[in-house]
């Protein structure tokens, strides 16, 4: 039984196929997201640090 065994073409023929739906959907999904304002882009860059977190403030009776 060699890689050319036609039950193992037939299972990758299978998860390509899948794998084409799958992308359809996420594409969907994408494109969906992409029509809402305000949301940030799906690829977006390095973020400036913000400002230092201040220290909390101690319990006070």
């Amino acid at each position: 039984m060699g890689i050319d065994s036609p039950n193992i073409i037939e299972r990758i023929k299978r998860i390509e196929e899948r794998l084409d739906k799958i992308e359809s959907r996420l594409s969907k999904i994408e494109n969906r997201i992409g029509r809402f304002p305000g949301r940030p882009s799906p690829h977006p860059g390095p973020h400036p640090p913000g400002p230092p977190t201040p220290p909390p403030e101690p319990f006070k009776f």
